[in-house]
């Protein structure tokens, strides 16, 4: 189930590869998510829980975070006992014996989302599939950027100047790009940090991998 079906990404065909890419790896269920405000956002489940089937986000683990502390990825085996054959346990991060956890985002940069994978049976994931988790993990920084992360929160203005900065450009330097005196520039950059959730232009350095086309999907 993929969540926000009214964005003007094609979702439906988003999936499918994704999927798809998701079968070549041993699972049972694989959710993708984006990390704010301490919790995880639901934007992608192959296999929603049927008691709470609409659910958007939840807590993070501890596992969820330390893999995002760590940002890297983290697997565990044998969390706990399955208990009582054929029954379907209740919280599948929590009593699944296997589950993968990969970091979204670009590598050295502060991650974005998660991308998790668990099996209901014992099962210890050997390094080439890690690494091809992790992979495709990288690869969609960009959607969770532009449906998950903070680029909708931002007007056009407002993302050229997050790029601007991003880029380590000084105040005057940002305010010579965009056009427009100092007091302007600061009051863009201003709420760019409050919309981003970061308390300087020295965060957002981390907090803003360099990606030009999400910058121009987010504007469509």
């Amino acid at each position: 189930m993929l969540w926000a079906m009214d964005h003007a990404l094609d979702l439906p065909n988003v999936l499918f590869p994704l999927d798809q890419a998701m079968a070549l790896v041993r699972q049972d269920r694989w959710l993708l998510g984006a990390v704010r405000d301490g919790k995880l956002k639901v934007l992608a489940d192959s296999n929603p829980d049927r008691s709470r089937p609409y659910r958007r986000s939840h807590p993070l683990t501890y596992l969820a975070r330390r893999s995002l502390h760590e940002r890297r990825p983290l697997t565990v085996t044998a969390v706990s006992d399955r208990g009582e054959p054929g029954k379907r346990p209740s919280d599948w991060e929590m009593d699944w014996p296997a589950l993968l956890y990969s970091p979204v985002g670009m590598p050295r940069h502060r991650p974005i989302g998660l991308l998790i994978a668990g099996t209901t049976e014992p099962y210890w994931y050997p390094p080439h599939e890690i690494e091809y988790v992790n992979a495709i993990a990288v690869t969609l920084t960009g959607f969770v950027l532009t449906l998950g992360g903070p680029l909708h929160r931002l007007s056009g203005r407002e993302l050229e100047t997050a790029r601007l900065v991003s880029r380590g450009l000084s105040l005057a330097e940002v305010a010579a790009a965009l056009e427009v005196d100092l007091d302007e520039t600061r009051t863009l950059i201003g709420c760019v940090l409050r919309k981003l959730a970061v308390r300087s232009p020295s965060q957002l350095l981390d907090a803003w991998p360099p990606l030009e086309p999400l910058t121009d999907a987010a504007r469509a």
